[in-house]
C-alpha cells in the first residue's frame, strides 16, 4: 500500500478533525462574525455622514484576514508543542503528506472560503443599514446641497480605487497566503509561541531585507539611480530630461513577477512538509 497518501485514509483523517474540532470553529465563526458586526455598528454610530464606506470595508476585510488567519495557521499543529499531545498526533496512522493536506485544507482553504463568507454575512446587512441612515437622516453633505451617494458593497476581485499593487496584481490577497504559510510553518518550527516567534521572524527576515536593499544595492547604483521597484531602476539626475529606466527583458520579468506572486506559499508548504517528517519527541 501507499505509504505516502491514500485518499480514502486522508478522508478519515479530514473527518476525525473536524468531529473533534467542529464546536470550536463554529464558535469561532460566531465570534468572527460578532466581533466585525459590533465593529461596524461602532463605526455606524460615530459617522452618520458616510459611514462603512469601502475603505473601511477593505482595512476590516483585510486586517481580519491577516491577523485571524495568521493567528489561525499558528494553531494547527499545536499538538506539536506537548509531549503527550505530540505522541498521539504523531501516532495516528497516516502519513505526514496527509497530516500537511489536511492542516492546508482547513487552516488555508476552509479559513479562507468561510471567513469571507462570514464576512459578506455581516457587510452585505451593514451595508444597506448604513444607506437607509444616510436616506432617513443626512441626504446632503452638511452646509451644501451636494447629495451623499450611497455605500457599495466591496467587492475584493474589482477594486478601481485600491492600490495600484493590489488592483493589478491583487498583492494584498497573494501576500496574506504567502505569510499565512509562514506562520503554519511556524507552527511545526516552534514548539512554544509560535505565532510570537513567527511574527519576530518574520520582522527580522524583513530588516534584513530592507537593509540589503538599500545598503548592497541601492547605496552601490551610480549617481542619479534609483530604484523605480524591485524589477527596474532609473535616472532622474538630468530634471530637464525625461528619465532612463533600465529593466528585465519583458518575458524575464513576468516571470519573476509570477513567481513572486504565487510560488511562496507552495515553497513553505514544502519546507513544513520535511519538517514535519523530522518531528521527533
Amino acid at each position: 500500500m501507499n505509504q505516502t497518501f491514500v485518499f480514502s485514509r486522508w478522508v478519515m483523517l479530514v473527518a476525525d478533525h473536524w468531529a473533534e474540532n467542529r464546536k470550536r470553529y463554529l464558535l469561532a465563526l460566531l465570534a468572527m462574525g460578532g466581533l466585525l458586526a459590533a465593529w461596524y455598528g461602532f463605526l455606524l454610530t460615530i459617522d452618520k455622514f458616510g459611514p462603512l464606506n469601502l475603505f473601511l470595508q477593505y482595512s476590516a476585510y483585510y486586517f481580519g484576514l491577516y491577523f485571524i488567519g495568521c493567528f489561525y495557521a499558528s494553531t494547527i499543529f499545536s499538538e506539536l508543542g506537548s509531549k503527550s499531545r505530540a505522541i498521539q498526533y504523531l501516532s495516528i496512522p497516516a502519513s505526514h503528506l496527509e497530516k500537511l493536506l489536511c492542516g492546508i485544507l482547513f487552516g488555508v482553504v476552509l479559513f479562507f472560503l468561510a471567513y469571507t463568507a462570514v464576512f459578506y454575512l455581516v457587510d452585505i446587512p451593514m451595508v444597506s443599514l448604513a444607506n437607509r441612515i444616510i436616506a432617513r437622516e443626512h441626504q446632503h453633505w452638511p452646509g451644501t446641497f451636494e447629495p451623499i451617494s450611497s455605500v457599495q458593497v466591496l467587492n475584493l476581485w474589482n477594486n478601481p480605487w485600491a492600490p495600484i499593487p493590489d488592483r493589478k496584481f491583487h498583492l494584498f490577497l497573494l501576500g496574506y497566503f504567502a505569510v499565512q504559510s509562514a506562520f503554519l510553518l511556524g507552527s511545526v518550527y516552534f514548539t512554544r509561541w509560535s505565532f510570537i516567534k513567527t511574527v519576530l521572524a518574520l520582522l527580522l527576515f524583513w530588516l534584513v531585507f530592507v537593509l540589503f536593499t538599500d545598503k548592497a544595492v541601492t547605496e552601490r547604483l551610480p549617481d542619479g539611480w534609483h530604484a523605480y521597484d524591485m524589477l527596474r531602476w532609473y535616472d532622474n539626475s538630468d530634471n530637464t530630461a525625461v528619465f532612463r529606466m533600465v529593466r528585465l527583458p519583458e518575458a524575464t520579468e513576468r516571470l519573476l513577477i509570477l513567481v513572486i506572486q504565487y510560488s511562496f506559499p507552495p515553497a513553505f508548504w514544502v519546507i513544513t512538509y520535511f519538517r514535519l517528517k523530522e518531528k521527533e519527541v
